[in-house]
């Protein structure tokens, strides 16, 4: 889903603005003189019905982040936390035979931007999914959301069956879905 221009209201029931205005009262004054100035313009925006300049009221709200995003993001996590500690605790004859590289945790890409910034708050600002920090969260393929998808499908059997840790078998599972894509796209 593309990231959409902030869900400004066309029209505001006349209750709400005046809510809005008392509040834009109450920050003028415990403000100072740059806050004030900025709470008196969008009083005034609200006050005389301006609807075209209600964006510079809302100018600093973000579109809300669907709780299927939050989610997706957490299986996500879940099934790379579980097929990182089934590669650890793989022998490393085994894990010579298997392009493990082609699970590699990509990050996610411009065309999922709630993705990426919902991870990044939940890496930098919420200290979850550790592993992460510092590491590079924005993925430079288009693709990588279709590739979690696919090897979701695979984790998702693997939670029905209660499988905690991957054989080498389980793991090419995963690896027979991230290669089914990349023949996928090439077509």
């Amino acid at each position: 889903m593309k990231n959409q221009p902030h869900m400004i209201p066309e029209s505001i029931p006349l209750i709400e603005r005046q809510l809005l205005i008392n509040q834009c009262r109450i920050l003028a004054v415990i403000g100072d003189e740059k806050e004030r100035e900025l709470q008196e313009k969008r009083i005034e925006i609200l006050e005389k019905g301006y609807t075209g300049l209600y964006p510079k009221v809302f100018n600093n709200l973000y579109e809300e982040v669907p709780l299927s995003v939050y989610s997706e993001i957490s299986d996500i996590m879940k099934m790379y936390s579980r097929i990182n500690d089934s590669i650890r605790l793989l022998p490393e004859d085994d894990k010579g035979l298997l392009d493990l590289a082609s699970l590699e945790f990509e990050g996610f890409d411009q065309d999922s931007g709630m993705h990426y910034y919902m991870m990044s708050y939940l890496v930098d600002r919420m200290d979850e999914h550790g592993e992460y920090k510092g590491r590079e969260l924005k993925s430079h393929k288009s693709n990588s959301l279709l590739k979690y998808n696919r090897m979701l499908s695979v984790y998702f059997e693997y939670e029905k069956l209660k499988k905690e840790q991957y054989t080498s078998e389980d793991l090419q599972k995963f690896i027979d879905q991230v290669l089914s894509l990349s023949l996928d796209t090439q077509q």
